[in-house]
């Protein structure tokens, strides 16, 4: 069973799931994980206990349980939605339908990090897209002026992994020494490659004044990069809040090159950095 949900079952005292004895898809398993909060925005963050192979099979129920963690926090101004969430039950636009609160992917802010990432470490290298049918991928080809799935990624020193799930590419279609840099969960490979430097693409440095309660500290270590970082899409709700933004920056299919430069400089005013 994955660390992450067993974690969530000892933070909500739910010993069914725990034991394996309840599979998450019931509405009454969602629940309130931790409280975090940046400058005068408090944000929420509920726990969906389904597992990816779950939500991808069962996307009305998904749909069902996204609802509840919505109703669990009411009154809210922004929902957020983080990993495979983010692309089941039409990417957002069913739970906003069914809410009616404006519903954010995250994938603008995943696009974000990863383009900046891959500036950073590129030094004027060819860049390969795996996954570049996503909303994230196409807009990264454009951002970066990348190749879109090549059939031989041996060749380009820089790879982009954004596959919606991952486990997707195998190591020895890589070449050592290339840069890898990654946003897919699970990670974009199907195993260890020697020889390839991993980076993760959405990590960001956590922005002075970030707070979080004592479950929040412990999240960001179990299901994020570590305790000093935070997933990029966990700030997009946040961002849009402090800018008073009233629609989704990412929704559905469609995100835009513009659109990614948009939330980074709204992101970069409000002092998020990478």
């Amino acid at each position: 069973m994955p660390l992450a949900r067993q974690v969530y079952a000892l933070r909500t005292g739910r010993p069914g799931l725990l034991l394996g004895r309840r599979d998450g898809t019931d509405p009454d398993d969602v629940s309130v994980i931790a409280r975090v909060g940046y400058r005068d925005v408090e944000g929420v963050i509920v726990g969906v206990p389904m597992l990816p192979s779950q939500l991808l099979a069962d996307q009305e129920q998904a749909l069902r349980s996204m609802t509840r963690a919505v109703q669990v926090i009411q009154p809210v101004d922004v929902v957020g939605l983080g990993s495979v969430l983010s692309v089941v039950a039409g990417r957002g636009t069913a739970l906003q339908e069914n809410t009616g609160v404006p519903v954010t992917t995250g994938n603008a802010a995943t696009a974000w990090a990863a383009w900046k990432t891959v500036e950073r470490v590129r030094d004027g290298r060819d860049v390969a897209v795996v996954g570049a049918k996503g909303s994230v991928g196409r807009a990264l080809i454009e951002l970066l002026g990348a190749t879109a799935d090549p059939p031989d990624l041996r060749r380009f020193p820089v790879v982009v992994g954004a596959n919606t799930t991952g486990g997707t590419v195998d190591p020895s279609a890589i070449a050592p020494g290339t840069t890898l840099v990654d946003v897919a969960l699970p990670a974009t490979l199907s195993g260890s490659a020697p020889g390839v430097s991993v980076v993760p693409g959405e990590k960001l440095p956590l922005p002075p004044g970030y707070r979080r309660d004592l479950w929040g500290h412990l999240f960001h270590v179990v299901a994020g990069y570590g305790h000093g970082h935070v997933y990029a899409c966990l700030l997009e709700p946040l961002v849009a809040v402090l800018s008073g933004r009233q629609t989704p920056w990412a929704q559905g299919r469609t995100l835009t090159a513009a659109t990614v430069r948009a939330f980074g400089e709204t992101a970069e005013n409000h002092g998020i950095t990478l």
